[in-house]
């Protein structure tokens, strides 16, 4: 599951996602902006590889601790589970944060663009 973390943030943090419903972080606040699609991506990204190398080093130290099975399991699901909700608010915050900036400098929202 590191791994497929680890694949799933590269593109993110080389911005070759563009913005789409399937992949990457899908709020409000990225689809409202190109600029924040980008960068929220690339940081959220930079936290999904950090996730992944972290949950590879748990599985190693899990595999040279002796504790009994539920609680290995029990510390996987909360882990897991935890770093990806953790994940998920994290950059949902920051986009919106980011999309206020953006349109503080601009003075315009999106949906006001000129064409």
């Amino acid at each position: 599951m590191g791994c497929a973390f680890i694949a799933l943030a590269l593109p993110l943090i080389w911005r070759k996602v563009p913005p789409n419903h399937w992949y990457g972080l899908r709020v409000p606040a990225t689809f409202a902006d190109e600029r924040v699609w980008y960068e929220a991506n690339a940081r959220a990204g930079k936290e999904l590889l950090a996730l992944g190398v972290l949950i590879i080093a748990l599985g190693a130290f899990l595999y040279f601790v002796t504790i009994p099975f539920w609680i290995s399991l029990s510390v996987w699901f909360v882990f897991i589970m935890g770093g990806s909700i953790a994940f998920a608010v994290r950059g949902w915050r920051f986009a919106n944060r980011l999309l206020e900036v953006y349109k503080s400098e601009t003075g315009r929202t999106p949906s006001n663009k000129p064409l």
